[in-house]
């Protein structure tokens, strides 16, 4: 966390901050796979990548987030030591931005079109 802080930080020298990004991640790695995989779901759960751009901040809050979580939960499922106060910061600071996107995406109309009904009745006979 450090190294990324730093990465945010200009030098005495006067050079430009460089920020990261989700794009930025290794994708190797299984935090940041299970990360932007879930990002990934809760963009195409409310309708893809035509949303304003805070939403997308906080889809990406909550995507590093949970990955967060699942990362204390299962070290204390391994017996390690987490410290559950801050485990607990994170599932509300979770919560609360969950609940910001919307916990439950609305319902899609998956009804077809009269087109497509035809064209699936047709195929069915």
């Amino acid at each position: 966390m450090e190294a990324e802080s730093q990465a945010a930080t200009p030098s005495k020298g006067g050079s430009k901050a460089r920020l990261v990004t989700f794009d930025d991640l290794d994708k190797r790695t299984k935090a940041a796979q299970q990360a932007i995989e879930f990002r990934d779901v809760l963009i195409s759960e409310r309708g893809g990548d035509d949303i304003g751009a805070l939403r997308m901040a906080i889809i990406e809050d909550v995507a590093c987030t949970s990955a967060m979580i699942r990362d204390a939960q299962v070290r204390w499922l391994r017996g390690e030591q987490i410290s559950l106060s801050e485990l607990a910061t994170l599932l509300n600071c979770r919560r609360r931005d969950a609940e910001m996107i919307g916990i439950d995406p609305a319902p899609r109309d998956v009804t077809p079109s009269l087109s497509q009904y035809i064209a699936g009745k047709g195929q069915a006979a």
